[in-house]
């Protein structure tokens, strides 16, 4: 069951100045081409608070007014709509450096969808008053932020794309190949692994475990993946989007 955020302390997570530094080095990497200066990232860092999440604890509920931004500095966090009968249809997945409610801070609508630590985690976090006045005074984070919005609007129309007509298995290849230029973070040059479940992708998906399974079969035996425990190998990703495209 997931429960309400509170400020932990995790076992093998740096102290606060490290993390303060690793989030400099994820944020240089984010205003990459935006003209924001070393001087200018640093004191924005230097601000903020750090806050530290269980696995199963919530960041933030949809719906809820945002009076906080967070940039992920350490874990991976879990992005779902929560249904009143408990049923979760899984949204995303975060990972560090990427920011938690952009979209709230800059509409003022509250927050999109309920946030989880997916695993121990560690945030960086500003107020939304304090984030704003920020990007005010800088318009290299306003570029920063205009590309992140940007990544996750090309999310929302590459899954509006994949037509629930379309065969299981059409749908399943075109949302791994989706998955995996979003969510994995495997090195350069080494087959992509998605941490995902075959919970999570019934959950993206919003159809049974028991389809995605034999989806998911089906598929492994064109050779396109390897299943393991709680993750898929892409191994040739061609025939993915030949599955997907066809």
């Amino acid at each position: 069951m997931i429960k309400s955020v509170k400020t932990t302390t995790n076992q093998g997570i740096g102290p606060a100045q490290d993390m303060h530094a690793e989030g400099l080095r994820l944020l240089q990497r984010l205003a990459k081409g935006s003209g924001c200066e070393d001087a200018v990232l640093r004191d924005f860092v230097q601000r903020g608070r750090i806050k530290r999440v269980n696995k199963g604890e919530y960041v933030c509920r949809m719906g809820t007014p945002v009076t906080q931004v967070s940039m992920l500095i350490e874990g991976v966090l879990e992005i779902a709509r929560i249904q009143p009968d408990g049923h979760r249809h899984l949204v995303g997945i975060a990972f560090p450096g990427d920011f938690i409610s952009l979209a709230g801070m800059i509409d003022g609508l509250g927050h999109l969808h309920d946030v989880a630590g997916r695993t121990a985690a560690v945030l960086l976090t500003f107020s939304a008053d304090q984030f704003k006045s920020a990007r005010e005074k800088n318009p290299c984070l306003i570029l920063m932020c205009e590309r992140l919005v940007v990544r996750r609007m090309r999310l929302v129309y590459d899954r509006l794309a994949a037509d629930p007509a379309w065969p299981l298995e059409n749908r399943v290849a075109h949302m791994l190949l989706m998955c995996s230029e979003l969510f994995s973070q495997s090195p350069a040059g080494a087959p992509k692994e998605l941490a995902l479940s075959q919970t999570d992708m019934a959950d993206w998906l919003g159809i049974s475990r028991q389809r995605i399974n034999f989806a998911l079969k089906q598929i492994e035996t064109s050779g396109a993946v390897r299943l393991e425990y709680g993750k898929v190998v892409l191994i040739d990703p061609q025939v993915l989007h030949a599955m997907a495209d066809s």
